[in-house]
């Protein structure tokens, strides 16, 4: 099983503060993330979402073990692109939060991930706690850089960041 960091800078210094995350659980955050981005409400109106999404199901396939390309720095290069990025959080958070019933592996099985398929039903508080961990990466409230692990939401609990 690969593993993939989560950052938001292109700085590639190896200082970026980030999170490591099980390559499946980031494959299924950006899948599941993808489908709630708003939707464009005009022609040519959100030509930036339409290619994060392009971008998020793409790197969502299952394709790129131990490398996922998540294009958060794409996505919150802007101002404009940070918003679309925390609306989509918090719609798919509030998903989420409607019910504690496990998403059980026959209906994940149908999202098209490629990469292997889900045998065991995914507990909703992994994904919840994925979502706050890239609310506090947008918030800039994660300090720790690649060289650390102590924080790798969707397999260890994760504890919000106060500052």
């Amino acid at each position: 099983m690969g593993t993939s960091f989560v950052c938001i800078t292109d700085r590639q210094a190896g200082d970026e503060p980030g999170f490591w995350m099980f390559d499946a659980v980031l494959e299924l955050w950006l899948r599941l993330l993808s489908l709630h981005l708003p939707e464009p409400t005009d022609a040519g109106d959100n030509v930036a979402t339409n290619e994060i999404r392009s971008r998020w199901l793409l790197a969502s396939r299952g394709y790129f073990q131990g490398c996922v390309p998540h294009e958060m720095p794409f996505a919150c290069s802007s101002a404009d692109g940070k918003k679309v990025v925390r609306a989509a959080i918090d719609s798919l958070l509030m998903s989420l939060n409607q019910s504690d019933v496990p998403m059980d592996c026959e209906t994940l099985n149908l999202l098209g991930i490629e990469r292997g398929m889900f045998t065991t039903p995914i507990d909703r508080q992994v994904l919840r706690d994925v979502g706050y961990a890239f609310l506090d990466l947008l918030d800039g409230k994660i300090h720790d850089t690649a060289a650390a692990t102590n924080v790798m939401p969707g397999s260890l609990p994760y504890q919000r960041s106060t500052g």
